[in-house]
């Protein structure tokens, strides 16, 4: 114990590295290489998990199951772990971090679906405020999840007491592949009488909860409605609507948030007002003065005015919100197309983080003790500064859509994973959240992509990609500063070289990217020079689970080799006080191993 103090003083004596963002200095990195370690421990876990199920590695895998294709089981599996996350959060009590630790914290599976849903932070955000089944989480975001060690916790194996609590609060046993055989059916309730319906999540004519078809009957003989993702999804959204003004956030989903990052509650409650008085939606009848058969009968109205069905819900939405701009309507819309309680779809939010972890897996990231010590920390540690160069990228350019790079997304992904913490350090250092999209249009994400490497080049005067790929053309004033800078001798700010290894992980991350099918595969954004296996998943999650076909894998050229042609561009001072610099703000008391400096013109 007096050691652990020791060292934790001496951590305490010899602060990270500073960085201004714009104008604010940190006190040290937002986050840290340990931090970023751990992740990438969790990280292997998911791969781990999803090559078990994927390859039927565990006997305890039902036949069933068994006999499915790959991608169709995975989905299956990661339905029932959002259904164990929903049950998890729904029993979930707030108590001291080293309690939640011990007995709390979820099995992998559901960390797993939690670490896809942290990794929306805006929504997931929205949703801790609106939702009634999120407000013991929405407590632990800040003093508990932001302190978790999530690498230890990986490597240490569950306690007896841990996986006791899990099963008396969710009814479920603690390995994902023991609960597998008693996982069977998916409770709701029907959309029309409300009777509790228990539906199975895979049948044998392709209608479960799990496969794209889903359909069940009421089993009410009065009632016999045929239960659809529809139908589930009007009863979501007119459950929302209707519920009672009794002093709580009951905003609309979607609607908290501009799409710059900017919190407005005002806002939320102007759209909500919107759709509760327009014809299609307003009360027609005040009927019982008790509020909530009130309720229940305006539930009622609305879900047989529209006929239980989606698109006409849909068409109702659109009209009624018909001042607001257009990307407001979508995102609103984007909330209710299932029945989960949650606004964002989780089985597409986990899918996308496997695409991206699958790429961190090539690049050898994930491979044991590959971050230990030695020159490859270094990969760490200057993925740590161009993240920290990203932040003040996006302060600094409050219109810029900034699509990060694999490297900087990495750690973007692991600052996300502290929660409420995520969010104090975006207000403080941003001045609004930078938002994580779940997906975005292929064309949007490729000007986007144009724009953060013109805005990078610019500010820091070096490439933002260095992994072969080809990059946006200059336009005539860009050139002309160019030619300028080379014939006045301007001196560029010190620069630190990457790693060799360090090249590839600068190549866009694109997990969130919606492929235009006309365009063909990384249409707008070319080929890449290196070899794209993710390229398959991505066109997959692109097209309707129910259109899905098989395609041969298509191989790239190799990577281009650039040797030490690609920097970091670094400032720094021994004395650790700031150097001004302008326009780019220094990074202050950085020192990762191996760092040259050199000048440049």
């Amino acid at each position: 114990m007096q050691n652990q103090a020791i060292k934790q003083t001496s951590r305490r004596q010899t602060p990270g590295p500073s960085f201004e963002i714009v104008s604010r200095r940190t006190s040290g990195p937002l986050v840290s290489i340990a931090q970023v370690q751990g992740h990438l421990r969790l990280l292997r876990a998911f791969h781990n998990l999803r090559v078990i199920v994927e390859e039927c590695k565990d006997r305890r895998i039902p036949a069933f199951a068994a006999q499915m294709d790959k991608e169709s089981r995975w989905i299956w599996f990661i339905t029932l772990a959002i259904d164990r996350f929903e049950r998890w959060v729904k029993s979930l009590q707030f108590v001291p971090l080293e309690k939640f630790i011990s007995k709390h914290f979820p099995p992998i599976d559901v960390w797993m679906v939690w670490h896809a849903y942290l990794l929306n932070p805006c929504w997931y955000e929205e949703d801790c405020e609106r939702l009634l089944i999120l407000q013991q989480l929405r407590l632990l975001n800040t003093s508990v999840v932001a302190s978790i060690n999530i690498g230890k916790l990986v490597k240490n194996q569950p306690s007896a007491s841990r996986m006791a609590t899990w099963h008396k609060q969710t009814g479920s046993f603690f390995d994902p592949f023991d609960a597998m055989e008693e996982l069977t059916h998916k409770q709701m309730e029907c959309p029309r009488c409300r009777t509790r319906v228990f539906v199975p999540f895979v049948n044998d004519n392709g209608t479960g909860y799990s496969e794209q078809q889903f359909s069940a009957m009421c089993p009410l003989p009065g009632c016999r409605l045929k239960i659809t993702k529809g139908n589930l999804a009007v009863a979501k959204f007119v459950r929302d609507l209707t519920e009672l003004e009794d002093g709580g956030q009951n905003y609309m989903a979607g609607s908290l948030f501009f799409g710059n990052g900017k919190r407005d509650p005002r806002r939320a409650k102007e759209v909500k007002d919107q759709l509760t008085q327009s014809s299609q939606f307003c009360r027609k009848s005040r009927g019982s003065s008790d509020q909530r058969i009130a309720r229940l009968d305006w539930e009622n109205e609305i879900k047989e005015n529209v006929g239980y069905s989606w698109p006409v819900l849909k068409d109702a939405i659109t009209v009624a919100l018909r001042d607001q701009p257009e990307a407001t309507r979508t995102k609103i819309l984007s909330a209710y197309e299932d029945d989960s309680p949650f606004s964002i779809n989780l089985i597409s939010a986990v899918l996308r983080q496997g695409i991206f972890t699958k790429r961190i897996d090539e690049l050898g990231w994930l491979i044991p003790g590959t971050f230990k010590e030695g020159d490859k920390l270094q990969l760490l540690e200057h993925a740590l500064l161009r993240y920290h160069c990203f932040l003040d990228l996006t302060a600094a350019s409050p219109n810029l859509m900034a699509v990060p790079t694999l490297d900087i997304d990495l750690i973007w992904h692991s600052h996300q994973l502290m929660g409420g913490r995520y969010g104090v350090d975006c207000d403080i250092y941003i001045g609004r959240r930078v938002d994580h999209p779940l997906a975005t249009e292929e064309s949007i994400l490729s000007t986007a992509l144009d724009d953060t490497c013109r805005a990078w080049q610019s500010r820091f005067h070096i490439p933002y990609m260095q992994c072969g790929c080809p990059a946006p053309d200059e336009s005539v004033f860009e050139k002309f500063i160019r030619i300028f800078r080379q014939y006045t001798g301007t001196r560029t700010r010190l620069r630190a070289s990457l790693h060799p290894d360090h090249l590839p992980a600068t190549h866009p991350s694109l997990h969130n990217a919606v492929l235009d099918p006309d365009r063909g595969a990384f249409g707008s954004f070319g080929k890449p020079a290196h070899p794209q296996r993710d390229e398959k998943d991505l066109i997959r999650l692109s097209r309707p689970l129910g259109v899905r076909k098989k395609r041969s894998k298509k191989t790239d050229p190799g990577v281009s080799q650039q040797g030490e042609e690609g920097f970091v561009e670094e400032k720094m001072t021994m004395s650790g006080e700031p150097v001004p610099l302008s326009p780019a703000p220094p990074y202050v008391g950085y020192h990762g191993s191996d760092i040259r400096f050199m000048h440049a013109i």
